[in-house]
């Protein structure tokens, strides 16, 4: 039986319960009904405890998984390291000549990127000549730290409110 079915179940048997509007009678069947909500209600309990289990699982695996996540990364620039390590070495032996390793060949290709050395001299550069294009000003980040301790204070913050909500979790 599904949760929603025995909630159901419940709250049909709860309103077989009420009295009778017009005559005030109680139902003669009180302690059958009565018997019959307290088997739901235990079947309630073990469908949520199970509901309960199936989220701890979930919660142990997705924890095994970042932690396996984190040897793989680990591992991996372990490994990135080592073959920088081991290229270095072919290109010390080799001298910057393409060379045939019989299982591979070393080669070489120019290449090029772009290096600042004065930051605050390009910065200045960029503006005066209208390059805007060339360089990105971080968009403002809002702290909702310091804005809510300002709601806190009972400022009116225009734009932001404090909300109150509940938050579940399983420990």
């Amino acid at each position: 039986m599904k949760l929603y079915e025995v909630n159901q179940q419940i709250e049909t048997l709860l309103d077989q319960l009420e009295p009778d509007p017009e005559t005030g009678e109680i139902p003669a069947n009180e302690d059958e009904i009565i018997a019959q909500i307290n088997a739901l209600a235990m079947k309630r309990e073990d469908i949520l405890q199970y509901l309960a289990k199936l989220s701890l699982d979930a919660k142990a695996t997705v924890q095994a998984m970042k932690a396996e996540e984190k040897r793989l990364h680990d591992r991996r620039a372990q490994m990135e390291r080592k073959q920088e390590q081991l290229i270095a070495i072919l290109d010390r032996e080799c001298g910057g000549q393409k060379t045939d390793l019989g299982v591979a060949t070393l080669c070489y290709r120019k290449t090029s990127h772009v290096e600042v050395t004065d930051k605050s001299a390009l910065l200045h550069w960029l503006k005066t000549e209208g390059h805007d294009d060339c360089y990105r000003v971080p968009e403002p980040e809002i702290s909702k730290l310091n804005v809510g301790r300002l709601l806190d204070a009972g400022v009116q913050v225009e734009g932001a409110e404090r909300v109150q909500s509940t938050s579940c979790y399983l420990r």
